[in-house]
């Protein structure tokens, strides 16, 4: 049976684990694949831990001094719609959101949670158990549900209990166009190569809990594609004016200064959220971040270093990349990395040289020789 094959079957008939194994394959550049979309290069996705992911959201809105759920939610809808365009599964249709087997396999495969309606008369209100984000969720079931019945919708969202997030559609008479494909603002790798025999290695300790909510080591995790950050951040970007708190010194290779606010703001909610993680760092030459850099990038989907180099004599390096997920991301985590590995504040800058995205780690201020 071949890997589409596998997605058109009956959901339910299949080991649930191997929902997600067959469907996001690690690739060459250290970033995954998602095989239910033909592995167009485009459309990769990383593995986050939600609790990981929850904790960079609302530093990220600490750091712009901005409530972002709203935005982060419409990015969801509007990157629904977009994925559902481009095929793979089958698309939701009708009313009767129980026979949405393609939408289920989705959600179950992503680790979104898991849907049902609760009523459909004027308004339709859906409820989502163990939902991953409640913005996300929200967004990607309001995309289905537009999906389904042809028409635009307003949408709510309300989560009252621990376990239960509800939404709530009413018909929106406003005509949207269709999105198009989002824009990467940096160097991408020429090719990238799905490499399912390190699919085990990727997937190791990969237990189900419950329907749509799955785990490793014991931590609850989802896919995100990369067109879900990059209309977040293109959401985000005409309200930014300053970084209220947090780091400000990160360069960037940007021409637009909103988004170099981003992108700054961002790196620096994953740097501090990595951080607390307490992972150990061990260096002793700068080799040593091609490892590190495949046991915290790479594992993740957060991109490969390919080389190393160091550009001072207290620890600082230049790390060339294969392929990033976000520049913004794996460097945040990257610092990280340098700090806990010096025990001292770090800086980061980034530069596109040679068709590639690299980051330079040093310490903040100037060390005496």
């Amino acid at each position: 049976m071949g890997f589409f094959d596998f997605f058109r079957k009956k959901p339910g008939t299949d080991n649930p684990e191997e929902l997600i194994t067959k469907r996001w394959v690690p690739n060459s550049d250290g970033t995954y694949s998602d095989i239910v979309r033909n592995y167009d290069p485009h459309e990769l996705a990383a593995r986050f831990g939600v609790r990981t992911f929850e904790t960079w959201f609302h530093r990220l809105e600490q750091r712009l001094g901005q409530s972002l759920g709203r935005r982060l939610a419409h990015a969801a809808l509007e990157h629904e719609e977009y994925m559902i365009g481009l095929g793979g599964f089958p698309s939701p249709s009708g009313r009767d959101i129980s026979r949405w087997s393609g939408a289920e396999l989705d959600w179950q495969s992503r680790g979104m949670g898991h849907y049902s309606m609760l009523e459909d008369g004027g308004e339709a209100r859906i409820l989502i158990e163990n939902p991953a984000s409640a913005s996300i969720c929200s967004g990607f079931i309001t995309g289905a549900w537009e999906n389904a019945t042809g028409k635009r919708h307003r949408f709510l969202w309300s989560q009252n209990t621990e376990d239960g997030l509800i939404v709530t559609l009413s018909l929106d008479e406003k005509s949207i166009p269709s999105p198009t494909r989002s824009t990467v603002s940096w160097p991408e790798s020429a090719s990238v190569i799905p490499m399912p025999e390190n699919i085990e290695e990727s997937w190791e300790d990969l237990r189900i809990d419950s329907s749509g909510v799955w785990s490793i080591m014991g931590e609850r995790r989802m896919m995100v594609h990369r067109d879900l950050i990059l209309r977040f951040e293109e959401f985000c970007l005409p309200y930014l004016q300053s970084i209220e708190e947090g780091r400000q010194d990160m360069q960037w290779p940007l021409e637009d200064e909103q988004q170099s606010i981003w992108w700054t703001a961002a790196a620096d909610s994953m740097r501090e959220t990595f951080f607390e993680s307490g992972r150990h760092i061990l260096v002793s030459k700068p080799e040593d971040w091609i490892g590190i850099a495949r046991r915290h990038l790479s594992i993740e989907g957060l991109g490969s270093v390919k080389s190393a180099k160091s550009i001072d004599a207290h620890g600082g390096v230049e790390l060339q990349f294969s392929g990033c997920f976000h520049p913004a991301l794996a460097g945040g985590v990257l610092l990280a990395c340098w700090e806990r590995a010096h025990g001292r504040r770090g800086s980061l800058k980034c530069t596109f040289n040679s068709g590639a995205v690299s980051l330079s780690l040093s310490p903040s201020v100037a060390i005496a020789e």
